[in-house]
């Protein structure tokens, strides 16, 4: 490839001479659907600062830095994948977008739940993956989006049977490897809880220090009638890496869906949670990210009240350092059908730097008249009374801070009900405002 190459002419090829080796080439509907996302992104492109919706995150880095799919996944250190995988769960490992079965451990699932990767079951299970592939991304779709449909390399299958609950949760862990400097990883997750089921699935994101590479995943998500479904991510990429990732949700009626959304690495980084919320359904989306230094991190959310009777909550707080950005862009809109909504936005945001900033955007959009929405954006800096008491204690004045810090931050992490993913939480709190003495077991 030539180092001459403008951004746009190096994924132009990277389009139309990467996709001979990717899954599905012998399946008319996947090429298609790829063929269809390839055109899109070469008229349309990366998003920029001229659409509304990318406004406030320039993505030039990422456009620049031509990154490029890798041909097999890398090598990753036994200790680092050890401490990367939580106890107590089913684990899908993928490294540098490739599936490694020999760190995976799918056994002991209820007979008709389908735990796989698209690579290993796209033959048995193709009717299940072409009923959900696309089926729940709203359209005009992202570049990234189209770049991730015309490239993806593999992604997690999952299904569960109707009125199974499974204990344990289910982690999808993908880690970008040493040998992935400038690696780009097209991931595409597809979850189906049917009606009744309840799980808990848990996707993590890690990559090797001081490596730059980008993370570009889709989770596509069906919650039928009366299902629960509690959704993790935890974002704790090298800060010299970019992710983009979105999960896009289908509520039917009485579904329940608990978003938890944690971002703590990357040097620029934007997530999409978007959710249709069917009659009478349940929706509660919380998030966090703390964000240093240079770093850029935007969360965009989106919850479409499509019928009557739902309820949706949502709670997002921001902590920012240094010269980092944070972006909040949150959208509710109701339907005129959709009579009986009741829907709260709460965006909350900490800046620990006179340079630190964030661009919050709440929006209500109502065309129903029998409604209760609100919501409500803070922004604000620690408070020196506060400091005072605690100096006046003994604390010293950063040891005050890093305390005050982590009280607003923990209100968050106490909403994770699973142990073992709210120690990690802890732990990538605690690196960035460390506590004199204090044991994580103890919290």
């Amino acid at each position: 490839m030539s180092a001459t190459q403008l951004p746009s002419e190096h994924y132009a090829c990277l389009l139309a001479n990467g996709q001979a080796d990717l899954i599905g080439q012998d399946l008319d509907w996947l090429k298609r659907l790829r063929l269809k996302a390839s055109e899109e992104f070469s008229g349309a492109g990366f998003p920029s600062l001229r659409d509304e919706e990318w406004r406030y995150t320039n993505i030039s880095p990422i456009e620049n830095r031509q990154f490029t799919l890798a041909d097999k996944a890398g090598k990753v250190d036994g200790a680092f994948l050890s401490d990367v995988l939580l106890d107590g769960c089913h684990h899908l490992v993928f490294v540098d977008g490739y599936f490694q079965a020999e760190h995976s451990c799918i056994e002991g699932f209820s007979k008709g739940v389908i735990v796989s990767t698209i690579s290993t079951g796209i033959s048995e299970h193709e009717g299940l993956i072409r009923s959900l592939f696309d089926s729940v991304v709203e359209a005009p779709t992202s570049g990234f989006t189209n770049l991730n449909t015309a490239l993806f390399t593999d992604g997690a299958v999952i299904s569960i049977e109707q009125n199974v609950s499974i204990e344990k949760p289910i982690q999808l862990a993908f880690i970008s490897s040493k040998e992935g400097a400038l690696t780009l990883s097209n991931s595409r997750n597809l979850i189906l809880a049917k009606a009744g089921s309840k799980a808990t699935i848990i996707e993590t994101f890690h990559g090797a220090k001081a490596t730059s590479y980008l993370t570009n995943v889709i989770t596509e998500v069906v919650v039928e009638p009366n299902a629960s479904l509690s959704h993790s991510r935890l974002q704790a990429e090298s800060l010299q890496a970019y992710h983009v990732g979105g999960v896009y949700t289908r509520l039917d009626s009485n579904a329940i869906f608990k978003q938890y959304n944690y971002t703590f690495g990357a040097a620029l980084s934007r997530c999409e949670v978007h959710t249709v919320l069917g009659t009478a359904a349940g929706c509660d989306l919380d998030g966090l990210f703390i964000s240093q230094d240079e770093q850029h991190m935007d969360n965009h959310t989106r919850v479409n009240h499509a019928h009557p009777h739902a309820v949706s909550n949502e709670f997002y707080k921001g902590i920012l350092g240094g010269k980092s950005k944070g972006v909040f862009q949150g959208r509710i809109i109701v339907a005129e059908d959709a009579q009986k909504t009741d829907a709260k936005m709460s965006n909350r945001n900490l800046l620990l730097s006179d340079r630190a900033e964030i661009d919050s955007k709440p929006q209500l959009e109502i065309y129903a008249d029998d409604v209760k929405c609100a919501h409500g954006v803070t922004v604000g800096q620690l408070d020196n009374a506060a400091i005072f008491y605690l100096r006046s204690r003994g604390a010293s004045e950063q040891m005050a801070k890093d305390m005050l810090t982590f009280a607003f931050a923990n209100e968050m992490v106490d909403r994770v009900e699973f142990n073992p993913l709210k120690i990690k939480v802890l732990e990538e709190i605690i690196k960035r405002f460390p506590q004199k003495g204090m044991k994580i077991e103890w919290l």
